[in-house]
């Protein structure tokens, strides 16, 4: 029952969001962004918990930038569920682009490409956004536990011309789709438990998702980070950084050290941001 009834509000807000004008969307947006905020007492003390540790807030100071966690959460959700009805121009008003040149530099390889990002600004948006440039995108996604909504998303990320490997399928997919030249988006900011790597991530040990360097070092294809930053309502400005090649040769402790230092990429788009990032998630939790 309670997951039909999340499909009948997902319904009626999908239908306000496609037949009315965008902004629409902003007001139902932070609708969306206090509701959650009224809800989820429990994610509200973790944000606060991990927003004081990571960043050495007191506070008043971390309580001044949850709501605004909660904000891009909102804006994300109705921006989503608008995607794939943003035309190309559409995109080039709403995303400023940077960097693009070494993401063109990284697929002319032939190789494929693995994009590393994370739970930041609107992600969703990030392969929406490179498929309008161009670019032919798979990203990992996790299935969801309403399988009804699980179906819906990804209809809306594939019509948007992002295709979608689940988890369980991961290894086999992802080699076929970086074979034949595509750029894959792994998301490597989330708790890995028992199958990650204990690395740095704000001061503290965090496990980490290894697949970004071992799927390049196995591969061959080339690393670009790339990051979403949330400007405001439908207004992101997308920065790609170099790309980064794996030797095929490095050992696991050197793999560690090229992961780490992705890792500190990422930490360091958060401090530009921080009300960008995803602080819901209990990123600490295999080794705190």
């Amino acid at each position: 029952m309670k997951n039909k009834i999340a499909i009948f509000f997902y319904n009626i807000i999908r239908f306000l969001l496609t037949h009315f004008p965008p902004a629409v969307g902003r007001y139902l947006g932070m609708g969306v962004a206090k509701l959650a905020y009224l809800i989820t007492s429990k994610r509200r003390k973790i944000v606060i918990s991990n927003l004081k540790k990571a960043l050495n807030l007191n506070d008043q100071e971390a309580e001044s930038l949850l709501k605004k966690v909660y904000l891009n959460l909102g804006y994300n959700f109705t921006e989503f569920l608008m995607q794939d009805t943003f035309s190309r121009a559409d995109i080039e008003e709403m995303v400023e682009f940077r960097g693009l040149e070494y993401l063109e530099a990284a697929a002319a390889e032939g190789n494929g490409v693995i994009l590393y990002t994370g739970h930041f600004g609107n992600w969703e948006l990030l392969g929406a956004a490179l498929d309008k440039k161009g670019f032919s995108i798979d990203a990992i996604a996790r299935e969801q536990n309403n399988s009804l909504f699980d179906k819906k998303i990804n209809q809306i990320r594939e019509k948007s011309g992002v295709g979608v490997i689940p988890k369980g399928l991961a290894v086999r997919k992802v080699f076929k789709s970086l074979k034949q030249n595509k750029v894959v988006a792994f998301l490597g900011d989330q708790d890995a438990r028992g199958r990650g790597w204990k690395l740095n991530f704000f001061g503290r040990d965090a496990s980490t998702y290894t697949g970004a360097v071992e799927f390049a070092q196995r591969t061959g294809a080339v690393i670009v980070p790339v990051f979403l930053h949330r400007h405001g309502w439908l207004k992101h400005e997308l920065i790609a950084y170099p790309p980064r090649k794996i030797a095929e040769d490095l050992s696991e402790s050197e793999l560690k050290e090229e992961l780490q230092d992705l890792v500190k990429l990422t930490e360091d788009e958060i401090r530009k941001a921080p009300t960008n990032w995803m602080w819901l998630h209990k990123r600490w939790k295999t080794y705190n």
